[in-house]
């Protein structure tokens, strides 16, 4: 039963984890959908334009078909020569007729690539459109899966709750103790297994970060300034043994062994494991805030404290996670990407022993995968954050959790 309670506590925690999942894939498709119209939009834009063009050269050709024809067509050569008065206006009327010809070519020539111009570009819109549709589907779709992740939880959170309280009686009626002192205990062994847990988590985040190997370079010096006292160590014996002994340079092995605990500091860089991809590691990415426009940042989320969770979220009446963050930022004149995976690979990484307010903190199945991060919060300070956690739960500013962060935090 104990372990059947154990297996219960974790259940509620991947419910949970399931549900913040489900809203970041529903973000990446609203701007997979946002990208996609806007893409159909300019395509429009473009094919319109590219027909504007086309019918212009279109009344242009008709305007130089219509002067040929007054002109006569094919027999206005014969007819300048019939009826001309002399050489003078035969070249006149010739050289006027080749220069309308040749704008006619002109414009036939213009007119074709327009409209190739124009119908390439119609086709392209209309695959633009079909590809916006498809992707305002896709949204819904994911939508509609946020939503069943999150009844799906609630139904889980209820079915556990049940069986929990069942688990307990029956505990209780095997131990002879009330239901109360049961229910007491266990409460207290699921938060220890979380305290244990959470501080794992903390104590590796705020682990230091090993500096550069050239840090390890310098201890190798130090073994050189300690060899010096172990050669006066010697003299201290006698003044005048050393040299009767000289000869014998037995007894001055003994000393030498002295000096082979020096490479002792060696074990130090053993800490250096680094977690993330270069790409990705501490020191990467930008920052353009400061200290004041992080706590001008963070004031202006806690300002929203009580709204509801929304799914896709950017304001005014709520917000999700990512959609907080990004209007907290926007207001300190930072601009940040939508998603949570986006702002993570955008933002400065930094140490969790750096952190000050307005930072950014990232949550992730998989710290070696931004693509994997499902979370993220505000650094209010005095280890907490604020957030917009997931559907049900108000706009907040809570205790940190460590479990499940990434391996940096981030600095917009």
């Amino acid at each position: 039963m104990e372990v059947r309670l154990a297996q219960l506590s974790s259940e509620t925690d991947a419910a949970e984890l399931k549900v913040q999942q489900a809203g970041e894939a529903y973000n990446r498709a609203v701007v997979d959908a946002d990208a996609a119209q806007q893409a159909s939009v300019d395509a429009v834009a473009q094919a319109e334009d590219a027909s504007g063009k086309a019918e212009d050269a279109r009344r242009q050709l008709v305007a130089i078909a219509r002067e040929l024809a007054r002109s006569g067509g094919s027999n206005d050569l014969l007819q300048a020569l019939l009826s001309s008065d002399g050489f003078q206006d035969v070249a006149r009327r010739t050289t006027a007729l080749d220069r309308i010809s040749g704008k006619a070519d002109e414009a036939v020539q213009e007119y074709r690539a327009t409209q190739l111009v124009a119908n390439t570009l119609a086709t392209l819109a209309t695959e633009a459109a079909d590809e916006a549709k498809a992707a305002k589907a896709s949204a819904a779709d994911a939508l509609a899966a946020a939503e069943q992740a999150q009844d799906d939880a609630t139904t889980a959170l209820t079915a556990a709750a049940t069986e929990r309280d069942s688990l307990i009686t029956a505990l209780a009626a095997a131990r002879q103790t009330s239901a109360e002192v049961e229910r007491a205990r266990q409460d207290f062994v699921d938060q220890q297994r979380r305290d244990r847990e959470e501080a794992a988590a903390r104590a590796a985040a705020l682990r230091p970060v090993v500096a550069p190997p050239a840090t390890t370079t310098r201890p190798a010096t130090a073994p050189a300034t300690t060899t010096p006292p172990a050669a006066t160590a010697p003299a201290a014996t006698t003044p005048a043994a050393p040299a009767a002994a000289a000869p014998a340079p037995a007894p001055a092995p003994a000393p030498a062994p002295a000096p082979a605990p020096a490479p002792v500091p060696a074990p130090e860089p053993v800490p250096a494991p680094a977690p993330t991809p270069a790409k990705y590691g501490l020191g990467t990415g930008t920052s353009r805030g400061s200290a004041a426009g992080g706590a001008a940042a963070l004031a202006w989320a806690q300002t929203k404290t009580g709204l509801p969770y929304v799914w896709g979220g950017v304001g005014p009446d709520g917000y999700d996670c990512s959609g907080l963050s990004m209007g907290a930022w926007r207001t300190a004149g930072v601009n940040l990407a939508r998603t949570t995976r986006d702002q993570y690979k955008q933002v400065l990484k930094i140490s969790y022993n750096d952190l000050r307010p307005g930072d950014l903190v990232f949550w992730s199945t998989d710290a070696n995968n931004p693509d994997a991060i499902y979370h993220v919060a505000i650094w209010a300070g005095g280890g907490q954050i604020m957030e917009a956690s997931k559907p049900g739960d108000p706009l907040r500013t809570t205790k940190m959790r460590w479990g499940n962060t990434m391996p940096f935090a981030g600095r917009p």
